[in-house]
């Protein structure tokens, strides 16, 4: 267990390696933040906002706590799968007595752990600043923590069975980019699921997107029955372990297929 701990403290070491960087992606979060509350408030503002199903107040809630959960819920798994594969270091990942997918996700946990020390605490506090109203529904907020962790699962075994496609394609980076805008769409990071028409909303039923962010951010603002809740978690636990039985047939088939460059 010591040795993941380490891990975990070199995921936290190199997010926090170049200061620069970090205070630009701290002050990127903010001015997204910014641009999506002047969006949504300009489009209320005008007729366009009549038509939309949820209220102001609901949709600055939703953007909000969504963009407070994607400063950690980010995940470079992909990217280090794939420089991992060019270079050449994976095959001496892979002979060390340590389990390669449990090396990956200690290391991810670090970066969350210095993300939520770096972005979301003092994006907070900047948040409780300039907006006083309700964010969170107090009575649902313990499944709405369970919710995130679900989500921040099903990030990581999402973006581990992308990763793991660089054992056959050897650079994935263009499909990353694809798929990336596809998840950032209909996740509902972007724009609330339940804004979605209803084809999408059809289609995006059958994906495991939504359980990211939509699923956990409604869970944190919108009050919902005990049935809802439930349905809810469980569309998550099912997405999550049907993503981790794929991550397993990619890893153990994936490993047979690996072509090392560099190195």
């Amino acid at each position: 267990m010591r040795k993941y701990a380490d891990l975990a403290m070199i995921g936290i070491k190199e997010h926090t390696a170049y200061l620069n960087s970090v205070w630009a992606n701290f002050l990127s979060k903010i001015v997204y933040l910014y641009m999506q509350f002047s969006l949504w408030n300009a489009l209320f503002s005008s007729n366009a906002g009549r038509s939309i199903p949820l209220s102001r107040d609901e949709t600055i809630r939703y953007i909000i706590v969504a963009t407070l959960i994607s400063t950690f819920m980010e995940c470079d798994v992909i990217a280090w799968i794939n420089s991992q594969i060019q270079s050449g270091d994976v095959a001496n990942q892979l002979i060390r007595p340590i389990d390669y997918k449990l090396m990956i996700f200690a290391k991810h946990i670090g970066t969350s752990l210095a993300r939520i020390v770096i972005y979301t605490l003092p994006l907070g506090i900047v948040i409780s600043v300039f907006y006083h109203g309700k964010l969170f529904c107090e009575e649902q907020l313990l499944y709405g923590i369970i919710s995130i962790l679900l989500a921040y699962m099903i990030q990581f075994l999402y973006s581990l069975i992308i990763g793991l496609m660089a054992f056959w394609l050897i650079v994935t980076w263009s499909l990353n980019m694809l798929l990336a805008a596809i998840y950032k769409l209909l996740s509902g990071s972007w724009i609330p699921a339940a804004m979605f028409p209803e084809f999408l909303a059809a289609i995006n039923a059958f994906l495991p997107f939504r359980a990211i962010y939509a699923i956990p951010v409604t869970i944190i603002t919108t009050p919902m029955s005990f049935e809802n809740l439930c349905e809810n978690l469980c569309v998550q636990l099912i997405w999550m372990a049907a993503l981790f039985l794929l991550s397993e047939v990619c890893w153990i088939v994936g490993k047979n297929k690996l072509v090392v460059q560099g190195g």
